[in-house]
């Protein structure tokens, strides 16, 4: 390694020779990256992933597989050993790789545009995964299946991946925009079907270990009847409840004598939080005037969400009758520890016998909150942080820290429902 970085005044640089094969496509006869320390232990440290990098870029222009996905990964790797083992030497010396990968998402955006540019940096913050991490343990589970169809499944799925290198790119309207693309390439809609079949088959996996949100279902009422799974909705196909209905289930939900439900609600209301977000908030967590989201599978689901001035009151006595340490008191866990299981299905019944049909969920509420803040002309990456989503642009999404916990109550604060009691 040693041979890789050299001394420059003050400050390590890692450097690397390029090949003569490869130096007229990357334009340079040596890499060269300050590595932001004067210590040489830790420029080694810093230097592998930047080494790699290269390496992979080299890979790349030779026309070896995906190196970007490989680089992505190795920085991954490095900032979460850099998380672990960084303890500053001088009062201002701060970690460098999570800039390192901000440099590197810029200058792939500039060569190889946006869509390159979010992929390798959704991967490298650790945003999303590849599409192939898991696919190997899932087709080893399909062993009992007879080998012919072991080789179909693993044709078919490797389509999905090549079509869509990370997981977060797989959504709804992403996939039904890919079936009409086959569409367009003549293949025949049964081959689709069996497409569909098997996708459905390694996203259910993807699911069981928590790869990917449990509400999210993008192979479903993609093609044909005989696609979709009885009682199942995807994200996609929900629609908001209106502000009166929010108010509606609330009231009902008090009239059944449900208090928990319609605490639930109205925090849900005011906050756009998911249901399991809202049931797993510990008493630590939640404070006279916000709550922080510690336990999301994102980084943008990591978040603190005020409390709007009416909820404030009603957080208040949860916080006085918790008996459990939880926000939401008494809730019951399911095997997977999940404590919205038994609450949510009273919900499923109490939104039915208000005569709400599939496409209304409880996540619905969440979808009611980001139509109010849109019509109260609040803008989408403030949104965006309220409810724990991924920023809209690159520029947000990168290099932003995040809107203000000022900015994010007054945006809030200019939501209202009709006639919706005090709790």
């Amino acid at each position: 390694m040693s041979d890789y970085i050299e001394r420059r005044r003050n400050l390590w640089y890692a450097v690397l020779t390029i090949p003569e094969d490869v130096r007229p496509a990357l334009g340079k006869l040596r890499f060269v990256q300050s590595l932001g320390t004067s210590d040489k232990h830790r420029a080694k440290v810093i230097a592998a992933p930047v080494l790699a990098g290269w390496r992979a870029l080299i890979r790349q222009e030779r026309g070896e597989g995906d190196a970007v996905t490989t680089e992505a990964l190795r920085w991954r790797l490095a900032i979460a050993n850099e998380e672990r083992s960084f303890v500053p030497k001088f009062e201002d010396e701060q970690p460098v790789v999570e800039g390192l990968v901000t440099d590197r998402a810029a200058q792939l955006e500039i060569k190889h545009g946006y869509k390159a540019a979010k992929r390798f940096a959704d991967i490298a913050f650790g945003v999303t995964e590849p599409t192939t991490t898991h696919f190997e343990p899932w087709l080893a589970a399909q062993a009992h299946l007879a080998q012919k169809t072991r080789d179909q499944m693993r044709n078919d799925v490797a389509l999905l991946v090549k079509r869509f290198p990370t997981i977060g790119e797989i959504t709804h309207q992403s996939v039904k925009r890919w079936l009409d693309e086959l569409t367009v390439k003549q293949v025949s809609p049964s081959s689709q079907k069996r497409l569909v079949s098997f996708c459905r088959s390694y996203w259910r996996h993807l699911r069981s270990i928590d790869a990917v949100p449990s509400d999210l279902q993008p192979f479903n009422n993609l093609v044909g009847k005989g696609n979709k799974q009885r009682g199942a909705a995807d994200d996609d196909s929900w629609v908001p409840f209106a502000p009166e209905e929010v108010v509606k289930l609330y009231r009902m939900a008090l009239t059944e004598k449900d208090a928990p439900l319609a605490a639930l609600i109205m925090l849900a209301a005011y906050t756009g939080a998911r249901i399991e977000e809202l049931c797993a908030l510990k008493l630590v967590d939640v404070g006279a005037t916000s709550f922080k989201i510690v336990g999301a599978k994102t980084n943008a689901g990591i978040r603190e969400v005020p409390l709007h001035s009416h909820i404030r009151p009603l957080v208040a006595h949860l916080r006085a009758a918790s008996k459990d340490g939880y926000l939401l008191t008494a809730l019951t866990s399911n095997k997977y520890g999940k404590r919205s299981n038994a609450i949510g299905k009273r919900f499923g019944r109490l939104k039915t016998a208000q005569g709400f049909g599939k496409q209304h969920v409880f996540h619905s509420i969440r979808k009611t909150l980001v139509t109010l803040l849109e019509d109260a002309g609040v803008l989408e990456n403030i949104t965006a942080d309220i409810v724990g989503h991924k920023k809209p642009t690159m520029t947000y999404g990168i290099y932003s820290g995040g809107n203000s916990l000022k900015t994010k109550a007054a945006a809030l604060e200019r939501i209202e429902y009709p006639k919706m009691p005090i709790p």
